[in-house]
Order: C-alpha cells, then structure tokens, then sequence
C-alpha cells in the first residue's frame, strides 16, 4: 500500500513536471520567433509539412496606355469650351518634373505662353527663356481655361513686376492652345460616358502632368470629385503631345 501511494505520488509529481515543461516548451514557442544566438545548440526549423509554401512576388500592374483622343472628342471638346462652365476645374500638379521651370518649358514646347492679364484682359506677354517682357498679347487662339501662376515662387519676380507695372489686380497667368484643352476635354468626356459616368456629375477632376516614356508631356487624371463630394479614383493617361498633333491635321475641329 505504501508503495502504490509512493508510486501515485512520483506519477502525480511527474505529471506536474510534464505539464510544467510543456506550458515553458509552448510559451518559447509562441514568445520567440528566432533561436537565441547565445545558444547554437538551439535549432527551430519546421517540418516540410508545416512550412509555409512559397509566395510568388507580385506582379507590376501594367502600366496603362494614353487615351486614344479622336476627331470627334476633340469637336466635344471644342463644344464645351464654348460653353462656358460646362467642365468641372482641373486641377493638375506638375510635382513629378524636378522643378517649375523644367514644367513650364514643356508646355511652352506645346504652344502654350506665360502672360499678365489684368480686368480679364491679356495686357503682355511674359517670355521664361529671354526673361524679358513685352505688352503685347501672343499670337494663336488659346482656351478660356487660363492657368493662374501669379503666386507660384518661381514667378515671384515677374509677378511683382506686373503689379507695378499694371496694378495690383494683375497676374500671371500660363494660357495654353485652345485645340490641346478641346482634345483633352473631350478625351475626357468620352472615356467617362464610356465608363456610364458624366463628366457634368463632377465638379473637379485632379491629376499631374508627367513625363512619358517619349519624353512627350502627359496627364494623369487620378481621381474626381463628384457634386455631392463624393472622390472617385482614376487612371487615365493622355499623351498632350498626341491631341496636339490631332489638333494639327484636324484645325476646323479646334
């Protein structure tokens, strides 16, 4: 008798010991997920059947073409034009090119001119490559859309000047030809009508100006803003270099 409570005692402490070893084996299991250095007699690895099966790398989203503009967005987007007010505001950065100066020398590339414009009125013509200045509005047929730079830092000097020169009402403004802003609303206006979506449901549409693959300038158009103040993503391209080619062979559409 005796010796059974002796044995029952071993068992029930040995049954305490396994428990307790058990309970520190799971908690350096579950706490440490690498062996200590300190010990290299400590080795962790999974069997074939536990470990995890390799995972495949993502692959990079495909980089999306440039909306193809044709004739007829560009005649949509010259009908809008002169409707005026009947586009949402576009709103693009130019954050991807390494300075203003950089961004502003593409567009000029493009047709587009840096004036000062005073009570609605072009009243000169501000030129980034010569610095110099003349009261004169440019040549060629630009969009009611006008850029206003009057307080982007790179333009603080000319700014300054138009003011004293012109008042305080002055501004600097960047115009741009009026066939580029036709093609690209229009381009616009169709793909989003392609997509069941107007765009007189927005009230601005945001994107950036980049450069292509080409060295060409283009717009991202990465998201919209609706009327009731709802954003909407994007991932529209369009190649400005292209509409204005478009815009070239097709110049009643402009």
């Amino acid at each position: 008798m005796k010796w059974g409570q002796t044995l029952l005692a071993v068992l029930c402490r040995g049954t305490v010991v396994v428990w307790i070893a058990a309970y520190l084996a799971w908690g350096v299991l579950t706490t440490r997920t690498e062996p200590e250095r300190s010990d290299p007699r400590v080795t962790v690895e999974p069997r074939q059947s536990d470990a995890a099966p390799p995972v495949a790398a993502p692959t990079p989203a495909a980089e999306p073409s440039a909306v193809a503009v044709t004739e007829a967005a560009l005649s949509e987007g010259a009908a809008l034009l002169e409707r005026a007010g009947s586009f949402p505001a576009l709103s693009c950065s130019y954050d991807q090119f390494p300075s203003f100066l950089s961004y502003a020398q593409a567009m000029q590339g493009l047709g587009a001119r840096f004036v000062v414009v005073r009570q609605r009125r072009i009243v000169g013509e501000w030129d980034l490559a010569s610095r110099s200045f003349r009261e004169s509005a440019p040549e060629g047929t630009f969009s009611p859309r006008a850029r206003d730079y009057t307080e982007e830092p790179a333009l603080r000097e000319v700014a300054r000047g138009a003011r004293e020169r012109f008042g305080a009402g002055a501004v600097v403004m960047m115009v741009v030809p009026r066939s580029i802003d036709a093609g690209l609303f229009g381009g616009i206006a169709h793909e989003l009508a392609q997509r069941g979506d107007q765009h007189d449901h927005y009230r601005e549409l945001l994107g950036r100006y980049e450069r292509g693959e080409d060295g060409g300038l283009r717009i991202r158009l990465e998201s919209g803003r609706r009327e009731d103040g709802t954003a909407v993503p994007f991932d529209l391209v369009f190649d400005l270099g292209a509409i204005a080619s478009l815009a070239d062979r097709a110049p009643a559409a402009s």
